[in-house]
């Protein structure tokens, strides 16, 4: 019966992953990449600094080569057949593995196959912490490429801290209540590589610290999200925390997130742990939270509505109703940021019935009420969500309750035809344009 915003969040994490790495090619996941998971998966582990790349000639194609050719930016990636590009570390401790002392050189494959000028600046410019896993072919490889080696720089300057943290990781192993207390100290809000692992770990293996966290790491925890900047991959990984953990007090802090952070990912995560820790409540405290509040914040509060999407043989008919007059609120506020994102709620709350009117009274009157071309398509995509579906003899019938308006709009204006049509067949699924001009 739960409605679940679970996937809404998997794909924003992941697209604000997306956003912050490097515009290279990329084969890893972040949460299977964080410090403590590349420990318990390397073979090799060692602080040393990038000294050179050497080709090794091999007598036919390389798997290195067909997977990273040179396709004209071999700053991207530079395979060659018949090479395989290994990068050679100077080693100066080893924190993993066996005979590699201090002084030596440990070789292994070059990320992406890159030339020694073409790795960043931080991997040349100094030491690292490398972590190596053996290939079928006895070869060792960096492991999901540049997230297997950390610079200074990447962790805010502290090469130190990543190598001492990594070396209880390292005897740590796979005990979570060895980790906790070392992951906890390592989040500094800071947008440092441990940092923001460190809240990784809290929030896509929350199965495994559950049986050790506390209370008062549960608090810790929302503390930290309460101070995190707004966008952060710290913060969104925080909040993600709290829906998991469900401290005391969470329902309040993550409306205070909401209607305080414009941020759109802090409202979609934030939505999600809100309707983790207690659905039916958290539409109560939305609704709630509308009347009197600034027309920013009502927008905001609209919007996560939306994500919610309140149902009325779940949360109850006063509850959707309440929810809907909200979004009807912003319909008619007059501000173009508003109505775009109470369309975008409209839409996925499925309220074109108990809209139509002032969605078709915003239509009808779209020459002189200064409706942009953007909220037009939202509003035809809105009340084309008033639909029922009834089992017939002939099968499963849907009949859409606004389409001979729809079909006449299209005939009186030809130019809207195209958006009619695409409402009528998916009208759940046809994005609007929101506030910061993205669709959704």
């Amino acid at each position: 019966m739960k409605t679940k915003l679970a996937l809404c969040a998997v794909a924003m994490l992941a697209s604000v992953f997306a956003a912050a790495a490097s515009a290279k090619p990329t084969a890893y996941i972040p949460h299977q990449s964080t410090v403590v998971r590349l420990s318990q998966q390397a073979d090799v582990i060692v602080v040393g600094k990038l000294a050179r790349t050497e080709n090794v000639s091999l007598t036919e194609q390389g798997k290195d080569y067909a997977e990273f050719p040179n396709k004209g930016n071999p700053a991207v990636a530079d395979g060659q057949p018949n090479i395989r590009r290994e990068a050679v570390i100077t080693v100066s401790q080893t924190l993993k593995g066996e005979g590699i002392a201090a002084g030596s050189e440990l070789r292994v494959v070059s990320i992406r196959q890159l030339q020694f000028d073409s790795y960043d600046a931080d991997i040349k410019g100094g030491e690292a912490v490398w972590f190596a896993a053996r290939r079928a072919d006895g070869t060792l490889m960096v492991l999901s490429q540049e997230r297997g080696a950390i610079t200074a720089e990447a962790n805010g300057g502290d090469l130190n801290g990543a190598i001492d943290f990594t070396r209880a990781c390292v005897n740590a192993g796979t005990n979570t209540a060895s980790l906790k207390d070392a992951l906890l100290s390592g989040i500094k809000l800071n947008g440092s590589r441990l940092s923001t692992d460190a809240c990784t770990e809290f929030s896509w293996h929350h199965n495994d610290y559950r049986p050790v966290l506390t209370a008062a790491d549960a608090q810790f925890l929302m503390g930290a999200a309460k101070k995190a900047k707004p966008g952060s991959d710290e913060r969104i990984e925080l909040i993600t925390t709290i829906g998991r953990y469900k401290p005391d007090g969470a329902l309040n802090e993550l409306l205070a997130m909401i209607v305080n952070d414009g941020t759109f990912t802090t409202t979609s995560i934030a939505a999600w742990a809100m309707e983790e820790v207690d659905r039916k409540v958290a539409v109560d405290m939305l609704n709630a939270s509308f009347d009197g509040a600034a027309l920013s914040q009502q927008m905001l509060v609209v919007r996560a509505l939306g994500l919610i999407h309140p149902k009325s043989w779940h949360e109850g008919e006063a509850a959707r109703t309440t929810a809907v007059n909200c979004v009807k609120t912003l319909l008619l506020s007059g501000d173009e940021t508003c109505v775009r994102e109470a369309l975008i709620a409209g839409r996925n709350m499925w309220a074109g019935g108990e809209l139509a009117d002032t969605l078709k009274a915003m239509i009808d009157s779209r020459a002189t009420n200064g409706l942009s071309e953007d909220a037009l398509k939202g509003a035809i995509i809105v009340l084309a969500t008033h639909r029922t579906k009834t089992t017939q003899a002939e099968g499963v019938v849907e009949a859409v309750h606004q389409r001979a308006y729809l079909n006449n709009l299209a005939l009186q204006d030809p130019a809207l035809k195209q958006v009619v049509d695409c409402a009528i067949l998916f009208p759940y699924t046809s994005l609007i344009t929101d506030a910061e001009g993205r669709l959704r």
